[in-house]
């Protein structure tokens, strides 16, 4: 009984301390993913009480004001473990005429705009098949290259080059399964990503908030994960936090709350339901033991999710660590695939009676990994869902040599236009380069043109954008296996 009321207290003394962006959903760990026509509902911290003006949905090239369906006030909690939660939620519908993009979510009120950024993807369409990406163990920020309050994330130099592959894969959405950053910070490392200068804690730079505006922002010319042109949902590994200390639970899961958003949550694509858990940050007695670890308030949350969004066909659950699973509700909702990493091997084995894929892909950037970095190193997989089936990838690795400086990495996937991609030509030509083993349909190529009618030489258009001073093509075309493929756009 002691135990239960030192929780509870110690929630009451965390919860003022949780102090969420404005915008808490869509947001950073976990986006959202709508379709034209539908409606979506934003969770918005409107503490000091104006009257909502405008919502805005601002892409590259195109610029969306939203209708206001309703605004509800009251309570509307988003962490079952930090009781933390916002006091307006804002309905809105996107219009049928919104070019498919990821764009950024503005919600001005008063004097006050507050932006969730790269937060909303809009489809013309939900896919079917349709294909996301895997990574896990960025650990963006363990090795910091300059000084603590100048310098940037060494992890960034790999993660910008992955960005560019990923992005002509052009996959629905992409999933993080944790180690997102890192609890400690080491500066001046030796070759291998050791060594060196070892900090922690509240007070010595860099801040929790500058490690996750690294992960997100990117920092030094190098793009964080708000360069992928899909949304990233992100969940927390052991390493996802910085400052509080590793058994103060409900400070770690608090401290997620107020610079990622959800902590637990679940989404739709389609007919596949998506899951994320924590296994680490949250309540240590209840959802994170060694058994059973969805019997407690996370659980509650998931069940609570699948039972009002409908199983689906596929079921998907994404959690850190491998050796952490609740087979009981895996089995009861029949997960597909159980998304993992914490170990930086590639691995994949079945668990529980459905039978449940268990698979990760290895570390996509991490530093550290150099000694091992051919069993490790530079790994992510592709998943397709197709209805009720699926397959999926062996782990890629996006570049050759992911040991390299950055100007000297090899890529496995390349994108290159002859001419400037700026919107000056009428004319242009762009060669996918696919190294890898497997056929990459349905890749992405964006032309930015000057105005203008355009035809295209090899795959389909997708959409045109127009603006005041361009005409921008999405253009779908396959990239088989080893080979090349080259697309030339020209005026009709």
């Amino acid at each position: 009984m002691r135990g239960f009321i030192f929780v509870c207290l110690s929630f009451i003394w965390w919860c003022p301390l949780v102090n969420a962006n404005q915008i808490v959903y869509p947001w950073r760990a976990c986006p959202a993913i709508v379709s034209i026509g539908q409606a979506i509902d934003i969770l918005y911290d409107n503490t000091i009480g104006m009257s909502v003006d405008s919502i805005i949905l601002e892409g590259p090239y195109n610029r969306v004001i939203l209708s206001v369906d309703r605004v509800s006030t009251g309570w509307f909690e988003y962490d079952t473990f930090t009781k933390v939660g916002v006091n307006q939620q804002i309905q809105v519908t996107i219009p049928e005429d919104t070019p498919e993009e990821l764009y950024d979510l503005i919600v001005k009120s008063g004097d006050e705009t507050n932006i969730s950024k790269r937060s909303v993807k809009v489809l013309k369409a939900y896919r079917n098949p349709h294909r996301f990406i895997h990574i896990s163990d960025p650990h963006i920020s363990r090795q910091w290259v300059g000084s603590p309050d100048q310098g940037y994330a060494k992890e960034l130099e790999l993660l910008d080059r992955f960005i560019e592959v990923a992005n002509i894969i052009h996959p629905e959405y992409i999933i993080v399964t944790g180690d997102i950053i890192h609890d400690y910070t080491r500066f001046n490392a030796d070759s291998l990503g050791w060594g060196g200068v070892v900090r922690s804690g509240f007070d010595n730079p860099p801040l929790a908030e500058e490690k996750y505006n690294n992960y997100f922002e990117g920092a030094n010319g190098f793009s964080g994960v708000y360069g992928f042109n899909a949304p990233v949902f992100s969940i927390p590994g052991n390493h996802d936090f910085y400052g509080p200390k590793s058994d103060d639970y409900p400070a770690k899961a608090a401290q997620w709350n107020r610079l990622m958003g959800k902590r637990v949550y679940g989404f739709s694509y389609l007919d596949t339901r998506i899951i994320g858990a924590d296994d680490y940050l949250g309540d240590p007695v209840i959802d994170i033991p060694n058994h059973a670890p969805m019997s407690g308030l996370q659980g509650r949350l998931l069940d609570s999710f699948l039972h009002t969004a409908g199983h689906g066909k596929i079921r998907i659950m994404a959690q850190h660590r491998p050796d952490r699973v609740d087979t009981a509700f895996v089995d009861r909702h029949k997960i597909h695939i159980l998304l993992n990493g914490h170990n930086h091997r590639p691995h994949q084995s079945f668990v529980g009676s459905t039978p449940t894929l268990n698979i990760r892909p290895g570390a996509v950037c991490r530093s550290g990994e150099i000694a091992k970095w051919k069993k490790t190193l530079g790994f992510f997989r592709i998943f397709t869902i197709d209805s009720d089936t699926f397959q999926y990838s062996p782990p890629l690795r996006f570049c050759k040599n992911p040991t390299a400086a950055y100007d000297e990495l090899i890529m496995n996937l390349t994108l290159d236009f002859k001419w400037d991609n700026t919107g000056q030509a009428t004319f242009n030509e762009a060669r996918i380069t696919n190294d890898f083993d497997i056929d990459l349909p349905n890749c992405n190529i964006r032309f930015v043109m000057a105005k203008g009618k355009y035809k295209v030489s090899e795959g389909t258009i997708y959409q045109i954008i127009e603006t005041s001073e361009y005409t921008v093509l999405d253009v779908r075309v396959d990239a088989g296996a080893q080979s090349s493929k080259e697309v030339t756009v020209t005026k009709q």
